[in-house]
């Protein structure tokens, strides 16, 4: 594949245009998929999106040098936010818990608010889903772009794994260095989403999750045709990028251009994620190879 395609996490083209501030920035503008508890009998964190001065980008930009997973890279963006919050002090982030040498899960965030004095245990998740109507239940149509996992499926793993290690005498053993009863502790998740919806189920209202977190529409590769997409200009992130706004990318590629590699993403059955400009009108949608 001829180097113009290479969109790599190494590829100094992907890099140039798009910054530390550009990736923070999407990841605070990214809204909770939801606020009632009622939903999943979850209560939801907000995150304050007020986007805290970065004092020193390079320093931030060389901590991440070496992080490409997209999970990884919003942990530390939430992070820097709480550490700089008026609202609430960090007190302990990727805690593992190990029991009889076996790792019996991690503790995303533990927070202070400085007001109450209140502890909360914080589950981060940052997802990307696309809204597949041929599933019964509604809420089940919310699945990854590559079909690998879906909301429901991370919902009953919060439910089920990663809040009751809270509870798990190991985690309170570990806790308890730090002076930290569990007893105490509340315990809410902040579930950030992006949704992509077909395109004739555009002015469609979702029930029960936030309808703010549409960004964007799917297609399945066959409809990635010419007749239709000829005439705008595209870019395929690296998923470290996808929070980014697309207005932020300045390196743009024709439809004859960016089709190769698009048949190559299909080819190896991953859908990915596509920023469209026409004139001065940006949007994003992903691909589909199923």
């Amino acid at each position: 594949m001829s180097s113009v395609f290479n969109f790599s996490k190494n590829s100094a083209k992907n890099r140039s245009t798009i910054t530390i501030l550009d990736e923070i920035t999407g990841f605070l503008n990214t809204p909770n998929l939801w606020w009632s508890k009622k939903l999943f009998d979850l209560e939801a964190f907000e995150l304050p999106a007020k986007i805290k001065i970065i004092k020193n980008e390079i320093l931030l930009q060389e901590n991440l040098e070496h992080i490409f997973v997209l999970g990884k890279r919003v942990e530390r963006f939430f992070e820097y936010q709480i550490r700089h919050s008026e609202h609430y002090d960090l007190k302990i982030s990727n805690l593992q818990v190990i029991a009889n040498k076996q790792t019996l899960g991690e503790l995303d965030f533990i927070v202070e608010e400085k007001n109450t004095r209140q502890l909360i245990h914080i589950e981060l998740v940052y997802k990307f889903y696309v809204y597949d109507p041929g599933f019964k239940e509604e809420l089940a149509r919310w699945i990854g772009p590559n079909r690998k996992d879906s909301l429901l499926e991370k919902v009953n793993r919060l439910k089920t794994k990663q809040l009751p290690l809270l509870q798990k005498k190991a985690t309170q053993q570990i806790l308890n260095g730090y002076h930290i009863s569990t007893t105490s502790i509340e315990q809410q998740v902040c579930y950030k989403a992006s949704l992509f919806i077909p395109r004739n189920l555009k002015n469609k209202n979702f029930l029960s999750i936030n309808n703010d977190c549409i960004v964007g529409f799917w297609i399945h590769f066959e409809e990635f045709t010419a007749k239709q997409f000829d005439q705008a200009q595209f870019y395929s992130p690296g998923k470290q990028f996808w929070p980014v706004d697309p207005s932020k990318n300045e390196l743009w590629f024709s439809y004859s251009k960016i089709f190769p590699q698009i048949e190559s993403f299909i080819q190896q059955q991953r859908s990915p994620l596509v920023w469209m400009k026409s004139g001065e009108q940006y949007e994003k949608f992903f691909i589909v190879w199923w």
